[in-house]
């Protein structure tokens, strides 16, 4: 997801640092010589506060440059450059960009966390600054409702925090001064239509089966059957009828009536907040979860509830129905403590067969393209998006030791690799061995997770230079 650029500071951030500038003027900016302009912009661009090109013209990235210096530097807001601005700007004084935030993070370090009953003037300017970016609509009065913890996680979502609704000093400094991501841009980033592909198409799908209106696969792929459901969508929701998935009709899909709905009924990928919490924490303590809470569920959280959902004789599809979620807090839960689901599991997995080896294959061969951003182990690279392939496909692998033991026969070429094998490819470095995991694709090829961002991607095998290839034989 694409950053939007945005005035590092606000006059709200100075409020928490103690340096709340007393008045925001709207008036237009001073009128300088084009030489005048590229000399201002050059040394705003110096100083930090400017990342565009100099072009002797005062257009809004050159006034909010200003303004974000003057908020820093203590002068009152305008976007003008009058001469106590040029001053201080040309003064050996004047404070950067890197500087004021190193400032400000130390601020924000030791601020206390904002939360729900919270009341002080930092929640209001917290929320004027929702209200900004387009996270909170009420009326900002410096009171921490739900509605204001319900803002705060959506900014947490979409900002790639953990979903708290908890306003700590990460989500402060990235709410003030990190360039966040504005509610708009993140709708229109999600926006998809037919012939589209990604995980955002795979969320639309989800949040709409989980409503009623998809009954199709989750593919990641926007086909008819997705448009008929989006259709369906919009005019249940008094929204223009056309089959794409816009922003408007985005917003709709998160909008306070339709997360409500959620709550009361199924959890899947793609839901957030404080339900999802209790699930990981329980699947935690079952021993079916061993990855950071987020209060997102992903990939990770799937993978969990659908060993949970395998371990009680229950339907794995990954999804907690109402029912489901009364299971899995029930005292009478089995967990991967319980030697009985043990002794399962390790059947399970020593009778997967042929049928199990394709079933991977397809199961692999549909997350191609798609970003696969849960966490990484560090000895097993590669391990969240092999278990979740395997766990999709029924096979209860908990544990990378699982994939270890299924993948033990040492492979002299790649060719000895066939479609929908589990491959380990084990590498040594002066201080570390790692086991980088990945599905065979057949043609010498596997499916596997990128280092960087996540991206399931096909990849030739003999990249893998100087490892030791290991790999299932299924029966």
């Amino acid at each position: 997801m694409k950053h939007a650029i945005i005035a590092a500071v606000t006059a709200a951030s100075l409020a928490l640092c103690g340096a709340m500038a007393e008045s925001i003027s709207t008036a237009p900016p001073a009128a300088l010589e084009p030489e005048a302009v590229y000399r201002l912009e050059t040394r705003l661009a110096e100083l930090g506060y400017f990342d565009g090109q100099p072009d002797q013209t005062v257009d809004a990235e050159t006034r909010s440059a200003l303004e974000s210096f003057q908020q820093a530097n203590g002068l009152e807001v305008t976007g003008q450059a009058d001469d106590t601005v040029l001053e201080r700007l040309n003064g050996a004084d004047a404070v950067s960009r890197q500087d004021y935030l190193s400032r400000f993070s130390i601020a924000y370090a030791q601020m206390e966390a904002l939360r729900k009953g919270s009341v002080s003037n930092d929640v209001l300017v917290m929320q004027r600054k929702l209200r900004e970016l387009g996270f909170f609509s009420g009326e900002p009065d410096g009171e921490f409702s739900e509605t204001t913890q319900r803002a705060v996680e959506s900014f947490q979502m979409v900002n790639g925090l953990p979903i708290t609704g908890v306003a700590d000093g990460a989500t402060l400094m990235r709410l003030m001064a990190d360039s966040p991501i504005t509610w708009t841009a993140f709708l229109t980033e999600m926006s998809a239509g037919e012939g589209d592909t990604g995980l955002n198409v795979y969320v639309l799908q989800k949040r709409l089966g989980q409503m009623g209106y998809f009954t199709g696969s989750c593919t990641a792929a926007y086909g008819e059957l997705t448009a008929q459901a989006v259709r369906a969508f919009q005019t249940d929701n008094a929204l223009e009828v056309t089959g794409i998935a816009d922003p408007a009709t985005w917003a709709a899909i998160y909008s306070k009536s339709v997360a409500a709905a959620n709550r009361a009924a199924v959890l899947q990928i793609g839901d957030f907040g404080d339900d999802v919490v209790a699930v990981q924490n329980r699947l935690n303590a079952l021993g079916f979860f061993d990855n950071e809470v987020t209060g997102q569920y992903g990939y990770t959280t799937e993978s969990a509830v659908r060993l949970f959902q395998m371990a009680n004789g229950l339907t794995d599809t990954g999804v907690l129905s109402v029912e489901d979620q009364s299971r899995l807090m029930a005292d009478t839960a089995a967990s991967m403590l319980d030697s009985q689901v043990q002794q399962r599991f390790t059947t399970m997995l020593d009778a997967a067969g042929e049928q199990d080896q394709a079933r991977i294959a397809e199961i692999a061969r549909s997350l191609v393209g798609l970003s696969f951003g849960d966490s990484e182990d560090e000895l097993y690279p590669g391990f969240d998006f092999v278990q979740y392939v395997c766990v999709s496909a029924g096979l209860p692998v908990t544990f990378p030791e699982d994939l270890m033991r299924m993948a033990d026969r040492q492979v002299e070429t790649i060719a000895g690799v066939e479609e929908g094998d589990i491959v380990a490819f084990q590498s040594a470095s002066a201080d570390a061995v790692s086991m980088v995991l990945a599905i065979g694709a057949g043609d010498g090829m596997v499916i596997s997770t990128t280092e960087s961002g996540g991206w399931v991607e096909l990849a030739y095998m003999d990249r893998m230079q100087g490892a030791t290839i290991y790999c299932w034989d299924a029966k």
